[in-house]
């Protein structure tokens, strides 16, 4: 790509935590990879290395395909990685943080605030945790909502009240979905006017989530995380088209050690998708752009 050609390449989904990765680190990662701003995220779960191995990578694999070809399976194993207030991985346990920390998403804001915006995450589980997210909307840089069903292990519905804010302000939300049966349908057609990402493609869904979302105008899907890959990001495109694709990350997540995140690996899945260079500008940050209400 003719890196001359794009404006401003926009990551819709990182998540902060300077336990893995610091700040400037961040910056300097973005800066070698000419990303201009990021959409940050509370930490979902405490400091989590991967391990670099081929058994963990063929788990990946697999694991992919049986979401994609086998999804009774695959949906056991996804519900599998979270249990008892633990995301577990490859043999280890991980705590998840029940009450996101937004502030942490605020000071990094503050401290660079030409380079970071913020979404401001919620568990509807949590009432304090409802409450908050005017008060962060209201700040500086803040440009939407994330909720984690998945991780959170609530149902879709819990998400109603916060749904039917953003609507009727314009505000985005990103989404994490659980494998609740049809979850993916029910903030589309009880909020049509809600501008809606669903997050790593869409998992656990993908292939079924693309054609129900593709005549939904306010739907959206980004490209982040190891729970995909190119293969699953260029069917997706191919299914959706490049209107309805985001570029992101959700790093630091599948990193092996400290500071030493590698941004070109995500970039890279849009940088080598076979279609126009104005196309894959839309991906990289015009669609994003398209849904907040600040640039």
């Amino acid at each position: 790509m003719d890196k001359g050609r794009i404006k401003i390449i926009v990551d819709c989904h990182f998540h902060v935590d300077e336990t893995m990765l610091t700040l400037e680190k961040m910056i300097e990662g973005m800066d070698k990879n000419y990303v201009t701003k990021t959409a940050l995220i509370a930490p979902m779960n405490e400091t989590m290395f991967e391990v670099d191995s081929n058994f963990q990578h063929n788990l990946q694999r697999l694991f992919r395909f049986l979401i994609l070809y086998t999804p009774q399976i695959g949906f056991k194993i996804y519900d599998g990685l979270v249990k008892d207030g633990y995301m577990k991985l490859y043999g280890n346990s991980y705590k998840i943080f029940t009450k996101p920390s937004n502030d942490i998403v605020a000071a990094a804001i503050d401290r660079f605030p030409d380079r970071f915006l913020g979404w401001a995450a919620v568990n509807p589980m949590i009432p304090e945790s409802v409450d908050e997210v005017e008060l962060y909307l209201n700040k500086p840089g803040f440009i939407g909502v994330k909720a984690h069903p998945f991780m959170h292990a609530y149902s879709i519905k819990a998400l109603s009240p916060v749904a039917a804010m953003c609507e009727s302000n314009g505000i985005p939300m990103i989404i994490h979905l659980s494998s609740e049966l049809d979850s993916y349908k029910y903030l589309p057609e009880n909020y049509p006017k809600l501008k809606l990402i669903y997050a790593h493609a869409g998992i656990p869904f993908w292939k079924k989530l693309w054609k129900y979302v593709r005549d939904k105008p306010n739907v959206f899907i980004d490209t982040s995380s190891d729970y995909i890959n190119p293969a699953i990001v260029k069917q997706a495109v191919e299914s959706l088209g490049y209107r309805k694709i985001l570029y992101g990350c959700d790093g630091p997540y599948g990193m092996k050690k400290f500071n030493k995140y590698d941004y070109s690996t995500k970039k890279n899945w849009i940088d080598t998708l076979q279609i126009s260079d104005n196309q894959k500008e839309f991906i990289l940050g015009k669609n994003f752009l398209g849904l907040i209400k600040i640039l």
